[in-house]
């Protein structure tokens, strides 16, 4: 596992406030530093999957992915960023909703749940660029929403976009949302890295961390966002890297340079989405939490965190209280959702059933579901992980931890359960419930997975990362499945047909598809197998050893 994977020793700066064990510094540089061979296999079967899967999934066939990509172009075009109300979808932007298999050649301005035909797609070298798809005969522009968030996402995008040769809105409308997912894969495929470290300094046994970096992996939801346009990307990798900062500041990391990576890392995450609010009472607590335990605080490192993180995204609110008199001002205009009435059963319904399934695999607007069955014994697998985990914790010191690992997560759930009940009851509508608004948190649940997992005992624990790879391929092969049957197959036709309507719409031709899907399935493989040798060569533990082991290692979980 890590210790014979050759990772590099720390840098002593300071001890541990429990005393003996040096403080480990955070450094997103050198996160990847630490990372042993079989984590960074595992990133990589990650990375491949969120490509393979930015293809599986039509274009436009996930939430908001219109509005998320006509959001990049407005700013590649020079149109700006407007107050919400004031924009609209811009020409192009609804050209593109024309062109894209968003709907029916008949109807092709409203979302269509009918598998989509190849004949339909056009061959690629006819296929205008960005800046030639509007048509005098088109409706005018939808309200675009996504002006209510801040611009970060829709600014890395855009500039990268700029960047590339064929620059801003002059390439093919397919090539240019197929470029944009790709910029968001990049951001998300560190996930198993973020993970990994997290665990990594919250507990000792290396199965933990192993485990928690394969927990990505297993959940197509996660995955089916992260390789769409869509600003949640961003948020979900500046999370992770928060969490990692937050793990080592429990873990008595008070330095002037961990505090300086929060506060910009944090202010970044809040110039991206409100829901980052949630990542600042998380750094506060962990910094009164590390004082507690005696670990050495300086004032001046927490007044430049806090700083920074007004200076780096923080102010965007601020602006908003004193220019709109709201946080976050609202789209007038904007669909209210579902009716519902004022039958409170209907919320309910919709924070535990819909939300796992959204939380877990709902792809598309929401249009393909995996079964409630899977839904239900993966969300029992991995709750009953995370519990076992808390419940073995050796002391309140190491169950408190964990539960930082769930701050994220159970604030967001109180932000969004909060804002679906205030909006039902004061229009009768539902809305805003939907499990990627989760994935902020997703690390600290993955730690909490494989602190639960090391908790199990070592004979059980050693075959635990095969046990999650095996698992998460085949959900994932079963997402795969549905994903093809549902948005590509023919009524009459098989596999193959699928897979040939699927390429015909792609921008990329055949046989690049069929190297990113063979190296997700060759990498897989290879994980498998490293993972099994690892597993050949850990020898079980004894009584005996494992008491030595907390007795060297004092803060493992």
């Amino acid at each position: 596992m890590e210790a014979a994977a050759g990772t590099p020793v720390a840098v002593a700066v300071a001890a541990e406030p429990s005393g003996g064990r040096p403080v480990e510094r955070f450094s997103p540089l050198g996160i990847p530093r630490r990372t042993p061979g079989h984590i960074w296999l595992i990133t990589a079967v990650f990375t491949f999957l969120l490509a393979s899967w930015s293809v599986l999934v039509p274009q436009y066939h996930a939430p908001d992915e219109p509005n998320q990509v006509d959001a990049v172009m407005r700013l590649v075009q020079g149109y700006g960023w407007p107050r919400p109300g004031d924009a609209v979808v811009t020409p192009d932007g609804v050209g593109a909703i024309r062109a894209s298999p968003f709907g029916s050649r008949s109807s092709p301005y409203e979302l269509t749940v009918a598998p989509v035909p190849a004949h339909d797609a056009p061959p690629r070298s006819q296929r205008p660029a960005w800046r030639d798809l509007a048509v005098p005969e088109q409706p005018a522009g939808y309200i675009q929403q996504m002006v209510q968030h801040p611009p970060l996402y829709y600014l890395v995008e855009a500039a990268i976009l700029k960047t590339l040769p064929d620059s801003g809105d002059a390439r093919r409308w397919d090539v240019t949302i197929g470029l944009l997912r790709m910029v968001s894969v990049l951001m998300v495929a560190p996930l198993p890295l973020l993970a990994h470290a997290a665990a990594r300094r919250l507990c000792s046994r290396p199965v933990a961390a192993t485990v928690a970096a394969l927990v990505p992996c297993a959940v197509p939801q996660l995955v089916h966002i992260g390789s769409s346009v869509n600003n949640d990307n961003l948020l979900i990798g500046l999370g992770g890297l928060v969490t990692v900062a937050v793990a080592h500041v429990l873990r008595g990391d008070t330095s002037t340079r961990t505090a300086c990576w929060i506060g910009l890392l944090t202010g970044l995450a809040l110039l991206t989405k409100f829901f980052a609010v949630v990542l600042v009472p998380m750094a506060a607590a962990a910094y009164a939490c590390a004082r507690l335990r005696g670990a050495r605080s300086r004032w001046p490192s927490a007044v430049l965190c806090g700083g920074l993180m007004i200076a780096a995204g923080g102010w965007w609110w601020l602006v908003n209280i004193l220019r709109w008199h709201t946080v976050q001002p609202s789209t007038p205009g904007f669909p209210p959702g579902e009716y519902a009435g004022r039958d409170w059963g209907v919320y309910w319904s919709w924070m535990s059933e819909r939300l796992a399934t959204r939380w877990w695999g709902s792809i598309g607007w929401y249009e393909a579901d995996l079964p409630p069955a899977l839904v239900i014994i993966a969300s029992g697998l991995l709750g009953g992980l995370a519990g076992w985990g808390l419940l073995r914790a050796r002391d309140r010191a190491r169950r408190t931890d964990l539960l930082f690992m769930l701050w994220p997560t159970t604030g967001l759930l109180v932000i969004i359960g909060g804002q679906a009940a205030a909006h039902l009851a004061r229009t009768g509508h539902m809305t805003g419930v939907s499990g990627r608004y989760l994935f902020t948190g997703f690390a600290g649940v993955a730690v909490l997975a494989g602190a639960g997992a090391a908790a199990l005992g070592p004979r059980l624990a050693r075959w635990l990362p095969l046990a999650v790879l095996a698992a998460a391929a085949g959900i994932q092969l079963d997402a795969a499945w549905l994903v093809l049957g549902h948005f590509w197959r023919p009524a009459g036709g098989g596999p193959v047909a699928a897979l040939r309507a699927m390429a015909a719409w792609s921008p990329w031709p055949a046989a690049g598809i069929a190297i990113v899907f063979g190296s997700a399935l060759a990498l897989a493989a290879l994980t498998a197998v490293r993972l099994a040798r690892n597993t050949q060569a850990t020898e079980p533990t004894t009584p005996a050893t494992e008491r030595g082991r907390h007795h060297s290692h004092p803060h493992g979980a």
